[in-house]
């Protein structure tokens, strides 16, 4: 059985969608649209449901998960809001927008709105380490995002700056719902800390893992096209990865097919190739190796238990 396999037991999405509906107000039309969209548009609850795991991993018996979890995926959904004004995007998981169905405006205004739902609730746990966690995130994302904007599609970016846009916008928020695992469930400081670290280097997994999927992934397999983020001329990890190996003729030749507005199977065909004449695909494959070792030696502290083999088979998936 999978890690999502077993939401079909206690129907765990349902619940997390439940608290989502209670924590989104509806003081206007408008809003009651918003929060429809925001619950109906669905994805696998990822981060809700890592925090579910984690609690139980660490013995807590409590109810506040349910709210901890859900306001990790309202900052999600409003990021996610944000982000598809930022991209002018139409379609997201096959459904349009909100930008799209109600206008840019209303987007970053319903965004903000959600984020101000969250915060709320998360008010009424009166527990200033939780508020302090969650907060801490949305900064993360606008500097993220911030950053993002100044580096994207520029052909100076480094990994390390891509690191910073990755955290901000991914590692952060996994973070925080490991963290707050480790504050519902009353752990000392040191786990709460090594617990955020988990949970970063979880998020920064993730990115990776989707970036070398855009590359060497069979798309029947992924649900994705391939080479979309080349065909978008975005810099990411198999890039960054491959660039500094490259000859300075090489080099020239990827940046500026990279910069092309449209791209031939020429160039899909010449991006994979040079990839493999430098292995950029084992380069990567051995640093989610690593992140993945580091993970499952973290997790192998805690006693045996079905959620633990849940936790560890979903990361150990990730080298699939």
């Amino acid at each position: 059985m999978s890690l999502f396999e077993i939401i079909k037991i206690p129907n765990l999405v349902s619940t997390f969608d439940a608290k989502l509906g209670e924590i989104i107000h509806e003081d206007l039309p408008i809003l009651s649209k918003i929060k429809a969209h925001v619950i109906e548009s669905g994805g696998k609850r990822i981060r809700p449901l890592t925090h579910y795991f984690l609690t139980q991993l660490l013995g807590y018996s409590g109810n506040e998960w349910k709210d901890v979890g859900a306001i990790a995926e309202l900052i999600h959904g409003a990021s996610l809001l944000h982000d598809d004004v930022v991209d002018g995007a139409e379609l997201r998981r096959g459904k349009k927008t909100i930008g799209a169905l109600h206008g840019n405006k209303t987007a970053i205004l319903a965004g903000d709105y959600l984020l101000a739902c969250g915060i709320e609730h998360l008010n009424k746990l009166h527990d200033p380490r939780l508020m302090d966690s969650y907060t801490r995130v949305i900064r993360d994302l606008a500097v993220g995002e911030l950053i993002q904007m100044e580096w994207e599609k520029n052909p100076e970016i480094t990994i390390s700056i891509y690191e910073k846009v990755i955290y901000g916008k991914t590692a952060s928020l996994f973070g925080a719902v490991a963290e707050t695992a480790g504050i519902l469930s009353k752990s000392d400081t040191t786990l709460v800390s090594e617990l955020r670290n988990f949970g970063e280097r979880m998020g920064m997994l993730f990115q990776k893992k989707d970036d070398y999927i855009d590359y060497f992934q069979d798309t029947k397999e992924s649900g994705k096209i391939l080479l979309k983020d080349f065909s978008n001329g975005l810099y990411t990890y198999p890039i960054l990865l491959l660039l500094p190996k490259t000859k300075e003729n090489e080099k020239k030749k990827i940046k500026t097919t990279l910069a092309k507005s449209k791209k031939n199977e020429k160039d899909f065909q010449f991006i994979l190739e040079i990839m493999d004449n430098y292995s950029t695909k084992q380069t990567i494959l051995s640093s989610l190796e690593e992140d993945v070792g580091f993970l499952l030696k973290f997790l192998s502290r805690f006693p045996s238990s079905s959620v633990k083999d849940l936790l560890v088979e979903r990361i150990e998936g990730l080298l699939k």
